[in-house]
């Protein structure tokens, strides 16, 4: 039997198999036994292992994009949007705790050019933070990735950290991490006119 339903256990087996195992030392084996499929419905759904670990890895980039794009509307203004993204990130991780920790170690299992799924969801998703940034006065300086490593590289080592150590959980940290992405951004955008709404 081939289903939505087969689909997402077998990528909830293999994630679970990948956090305990890594990429490299789980087998399709192994995921097909978690997942409680049989050889053809899991060669159904996924022909190789790196063609699972590519979709375990687009399904939790896609549910974090969609989630920090949903901060980002054209009524957004620029200090909701900018603290939002960063309380978003943080209750994501916190809801997403295994995905979270896949996303978060790098990926020796592709290259670029091998995952053309997941390099085309990247570039969607900074194309559309671009256009927003770029209807709130940006005029693209500093540049993108400054930006974005300002704005959401605290939070993102907060909760690397967290994922790690247990330590506080993210939502406690959102006050003061959001705060403190407006702070630091804020600054590096008021040159371009950035206005300072809610």
């Amino acid at each position: 039997m081939s289903s939505p339903d087969t689909h997402q256990r077998i990528l909830a087996a293999a994630l679970s198999c990948f956090l305990e195992n890594g990429v490299q030392g789980t087998t399709v084996e192994q995921v097909r036994k978690r997942a409680e499929v049989s050889n053809g419905s899991f060669f159904h759904h996924f022909r190789t292992k790196q063609d699972l670990a590519e979709a375990v890895h687009l399904q939790g980039l896609e549910q974090h994009q969609t989630e920090l794009l949903a901060v980002l509307t054209p009524h957004t203004g620029l200090r909701a949007g900018i603290e939002g993204v960063v309380r978003r990130h943080l209750t994501w991780v916190q809801d997403n705790p295994q995905l979270a920790a896949f996303l978060s170690t790098p990926p020796a299992w592709f290259t670029p050019r091998d995952a053309p799924r997941i390099a085309e969801s990247s570039r969607d998703f900074f194309r559309t933070v671009t256009e927003w940034l770029r209807g709130h006065g940006w005029d693209e300086e500093p540049s993108l990735g400054v930006v974005i490593a300002v704005w959401i590289g605290p939070a993102h080592e907060y909760t690397r950290r967290w994922l790690i150590t247990g330590s506080e959980p993210p939502g406690s940290a959102a006050g003061a991490l959001s705060l403190a992405a407006w702070n630091a951004l804020h600054p590096l955008l008021s040159a371009q006119g950035s206005e300072d709404p809610r």
